[in-house]
């Protein structure tokens, strides 16, 4: 297992996580926020993360499948435990006895309300189910600068191949919500051995079996991704098909200042009237 790498911060500490003992949560939440400690693995307040644990169910006293995940609106550099959301795995998968299709995407948001296990949960993400319909018991959703570099590529789904062969999934850029989720899990049925899938446009979902082979596949993952690239830099052969067009000299983008700054200042001016009128 890798624990070196140049593009990325191996910032797991043994000593740490050992303090944690196997509280799942308290070390889905270490991780959660050694990955966003690093601005070059996900942008503020995005990506998400979440790990699956056995509970005690309070009405029938059996032993169901809970998934905890960042609630809507956190970040994982900063995510406690009352940013997350705890959630019946089965219920999110009865999901789709009710699910009436892409337009209709929104009805989900409510219903995973129906879903809560823990009732102090803070408000489930729409990315709750991309996490709910994977199996594994650790999964990070990130979107690190070289993975997107990949993602958004005209060529993306032949890049991810050229990187990873048949240990990355890729699926087409869509919204998120239900029938993304519909799609990872048809990805990962399709290809069961993947490591981790590339969302076309938007990011990056890896996992693991415990917390730490998790943050080690992820990293691994983006790290892949980098080296792909620095490879490339200054070669003949351009980066993703080269620039697409050529900036301006200095003189001429001055120019184009002058010339839009006063536009932009009458118009926020202007809105700032209309607000301060209104």
């Amino acid at each position: 297992m890798t624990t070196s790498f140049h593009h990325v911060n191996y910032l797991w500490d043994d000593a740490k996580a050992a303090t944690l003992g196997d509280d799942q949560i308290a070390l889905f939440l270490y991780r959660s926020n050694i990955l966003g400690a690093d601005l070059r693995i996900t942008n503020f307040g995005g990506g998400n993360t979440s790990c699956k644990t056995l509970e005690k169910d309070p009405l029938t006293g059996k032993e169901v499948e809970v998934m905890w995940v960042k609630g809507s609106g956190g970040d994982i550099g900063t995510l406690t435990r009352k940013g997350i959301a705890g959630l019946y795995v089965e219920k999110l998968h009865q999901l789709k006895n009710c699910y009436r299709g892409i337009e209709f995407e929104d009805e989900i948001v409510g219903l995973q309300l129906h879903c809560l296990y823990d009732l102090d949960s803070a408000a489930p993400s729409i990315d709750t189910p991309l996490h709910g319909l994977l199996p594994f018991k650790h999964i990070d959703h990130l979107h690190p600068d070289a993975a997107i570099a990949i993602a958004a590529a005209k060529d993306s789904q032949a890049i991810t191949k050229e990187i990873w062969g048949d240990k990355m999934g890729w699926v087409s850029w869509q919204r998120p919500g239900f029938d993304l989720a519909l799609q990872l899990e048809k990805c990962l049925t399709e290809n069961p051995g993947i490591r981790g899938i590339v969302l076309g446009s938007h990011g990056l979902f890896t996992w693991g079996e415990t917390s730490h082979e998790c943050y080690v596949n992820s990293l691994e993952v983006i790290e892949q991704a980098s080296v792909f690239i620095e490879n490339r830099l200054g070669k003949t052969r351009p980066i993703f098909g080269g620039a697409k067009s050529q900036s301006l000299d200095s003189e001429a983008r001055r120019k184009q200042v002058a010339a839009i700054a006063p536009i932009l200042r009458g118009l926020c001016s202007g809105q700032g009237f209309q607000t301060r009128r209104d």
